[in-house]
């Protein structure tokens, strides 16, 4: 099987291997179908369902799974016969910069990049004025029978030149075949780069950016059955957003240009801590010089799937857990800090007492239910994970209904507490949660990575922080989020022609993108400040954000509303200019 048709197989599944040799090594070693260089540090290898995943059940090792990933906007955005993007870049301090005409920042030189549902290149939002697109390239990886980019194995790659032809024809997609479904990537990179329409009173932040986008092809179905996803839930796996920031960077170094990388997508699965395959990847470019990479917080806060335990008072700790109706299973992972370990039992909801399963590294059962129809998947795993920490991951098949009580044992002296989380709210049913839920610790990953800047969602109206933005701090107490960004009633285009108002993490991260574009634009296009990283762009705008009536850092706000007049402000003390 060659690599092409492993990516795209369903019968082959999918593993991040660490580089320790030659790649012809670790496929005969392994007995690997295909193995393919992500970067210096990773591959991906592919395997035929079966041969390394257990009978269709999690590998040995937990992180060699690719997880999955959401996307970042509450459901429910509404079509818009009209509306203005002015209150949000009036509070976002932009419309206040396009006032200084010796700045004449609009984004010019940069490229902000998105690994996300596609784009709907067609729209005005992203065509110039005689016509032709200002999208810098699209790579989808969805189209099998296409050219793809140069150094990547799968997808199809269109270039302004051809995507402008595309625009020029009778019939676009009979060029250009790429189609946003869902439009969330169209609705981001709008936010972040659209044109100013006036006649429809929207306007990006950025709007003379370059726009780089990737469009994800559908998580694989193997993975989908072990994390337990519905049906019609849109999730993407790691591995294609991993091969994605890849193209994003690489293509901004060929060419010579700042870099914006926007990811509006994430995930419950992992520790919290930014220790997963693709935070390290994200937290080591935006340390590079001149790209800057901007996450959502995700919307997680408001729908009680996150229990946290300080300590375990006496010999266990019960924890509630409220299935719903039609739920047809899902995983829970119970994450514990170096040197705490736990184990676990179980109560169903008719009084079926699971005993106390014992913690072994690597110890993996499977339990039948004498009186239900449930299957329950206990996995626990320890210092294979990088960290050294606990990972206990459960899995219920067809959960009866009502309240399920999970036992929770401290097995060792150390108690420094622990966290469950249930899958992201579009993963779960409505109607399953915990009983004693946590709204903090619920920022998604990628966004509890250090370097990266994370964008927690207010509403402009009130400038109250939104019910659902995930909140800080992360699970190893590192402070996140950084900033806060309009996330309420955003205007911003539709895929298909036309704009919608819509909510959530996705919008305030684009949003910040587009502004991180501005700085980008003035440091390095203007030759001011040529080796700019995301760090130094996170202290400004955490300099100058508008702080009244927040306390920081804090677990909702970070260090306050983004204002990008308040951080060229900041520049300016900091630079003496």
């Amino acid at each position: 099987m060659d690599c092409k048709e492993a990516i795209y197989s369903q019968d082959t599944a999918d593993y991040f291997i660490q580089r320790f040799g030659r790649l012809e090594m670790i496929q005969e070693r392994y007995g690997f179908d295909c193995i393919l260089p992500l970067n210096n540090e990773y591959t991906v290898a592919f395997a035929k369902l079966g041969l390394h995943s257990g009978d269709m059940e999690f590998p040995s090792a937990y992180t060699a799974a690719p997880r999955c990933y959401g996307m970042m906007e509450e459901p429910g955005s509404t079509f818009a016969t009209e509306g203005s993007s002015a209150p949000t870049l009036e509070a976002m301090g932009v419309s206040r910069l396009r006032r200084m005409p010796y700045l004449d920042l609009l984004g010019s030189g940069v490229l902000i990049g998105f690994v996300d549902s596609g784009i709907d290149y067609t729209h005005p939002a992203f065509r110039n004025a005689d016509g032709s697109s200002r999208i810098y390239a699209i790579w989808d990886q969805t189209e099998q029978n296409g050219t793809p980019p140069e150094g990547f194995a799968y997808g199809a790659e269109y270039s302004r030149t051809q995507l402008t032809q595309a625009l020029m024809a009778q019939d676009p997609y009979s060029v250009v075949p790429e189609r946003d479904i869902e439009g969330h990537g169209t609705y981001a990179a709008g936010l972040a780069a659209g044109n100013i329409v006036r006649d429809t009173g929207f306007s990006g932040v950025a709007p003379l950016a370059e726009i780089l986008m990737v469009k994800l092809k559908p998580a694989k179905q193997y993975l989908r059955e072990l994390y337990l996803i519905p049906e019609d839930a849109v999730c993407y796996q790691e591995t294609d957003l991993a091969w994605g920031v890849e193209y994003l960077v690489r293509t901004a170094q060929r060419i010579g240009r700042p870099l914006v990388i926007c990811m509006t997508l994430g995930t419950n699965s992992g520790g919290h801590d930014g220790a997963g395959i693709l935070d390290r990847m994200l937290d080591g470019y935006a340390s590079r010089y001149n790209i800057c990479v901007v996450t959502a917080t995700g919307n997680e806060a408001g729908y009680s799937l996150h229990y946290h335990s300080e300590q375990v008072a006496g010999e266990y700790e019960q924890v509630e857990l409220k299935v719903g109706e039609r739920e047809p299973g899902f995983t829970m992972e119970l994450w514990a800090s170096l040197l705490s370990q736990y184990s676990v039992a179980v109560i169903s909801p008719t009084g079926e007492l699971i005993s106390r399963i014992p913690s072994r590294r690597n110890n993996s059962q499977i339990i039948r239910f004498l009186f239900e129809n449930t299957r329950l998947y206990v996995d626990y795993f320890s210092a294979g994970n990088r960290t050294g920490n606990q990972l206990v991951l459960m899995r219920l098949r067809q959960p009866t209904e009502g309240i399920w009580r999970f036992l929770i044992y401290r097995d060792t002296v150390v108690d420094n507490g622990f966290d469950i989380w249930l899958p992201l709210r579009q993963f779960v049913q409505e109607d399953t949660y915990f009983l004693r839920p946590d709204p903090d610790i619920t920022i998604t990953d990628p966004g509890n990575t250090e370097a990266p800047i994370t964008v927690a969602s207010y509403r402009v109206a009130d400038k109250s922080i939104y019910l659902h933005s995930g909140r800080g701090f992360t699970r190893t107490n590192r402070y996140k989020p950084d900033v806060a960004a309009p996330g309420v009633d955003i205007y911003g285009p539709m895929a298909g022609g036309g704009y919608r108002f819509a909510n959530g993490g996705a919008a305030a991260a684009a949003l910040t993108a587009g502004g991180c574009a501005l700085v980008l634009e003035w440091a390095v296009g203007g030759d001011r400040q040529p080796q700019i990283r995301s760090q130094e762009i996170k202290r400004l705008l955490q300099g100058g954000a508008e702080r009244t009536g927040i306390e920081v850092p804090s677990r909702e706000w970070g260090y306050g509303r983004v204002d990008f007049y308040g951080a060229f402000e900041e520049l300016r003390t900091v630079a003496n200019i």
